[in-house]
């Protein structure tokens, strides 16, 4: 697996969650057990339009033909993935924000964070 690989389904998955937080907020924050008040349905506009925003740069990123741009990428992705983990644990763990669902979005965000250790570490080794 490659980073050009690992970006499209990043991206994938961030946008499809990023459109369902800008177009149906109060339906994506029920999926995970959270309050749906006013305020949190407009954070979570916000949440939407950067990870769609995120999403696109990684979609356009992995066309990118010089291998230090994608390992910076890589590297940058691999610091949000971790520091979006570290978020979600306390969401779910300590705050119960989370309610529903959160044991999914720490299995993905592992899943993506080991992915990107493997394209920045362990992939130039093995060739």
């Amino acid at each position: 697996m490659g980073s050009k690989l690992l970006f499209i389904l990043n991206a994938v998955v961030v946008i499809v969650l990023g459109a369902a937080l800008m177009f149906v907020p109060a339906t994506a924050l029920a999926q995970f057990g959270t309050e749906t008040r006013v305020p949190e349905l407009h954070m979570a506009r916000f949440l939407g339009a950067a990870l769609v925003t995120l999403g696109l740069l990684l979609w356009f990123a992995k066309d990118a033909s010089d291998p230090g741009v994608q390992k910076n990428m890589a590297f940058a992705m691999l610091g949000g993935t971790v520091l979006a983990l570290i978020v979600t644990i306390i969401g779910v763990a300590f705050d119960g924000i989370i309610r529903n669902f959160g044991w999914l979005v720490i299995v993905i965000e592992v899943v993506f964070g080991l992915g990107y250790v493997f394209v920045i570490f362990l992939q130039p080794r093995m060739k």
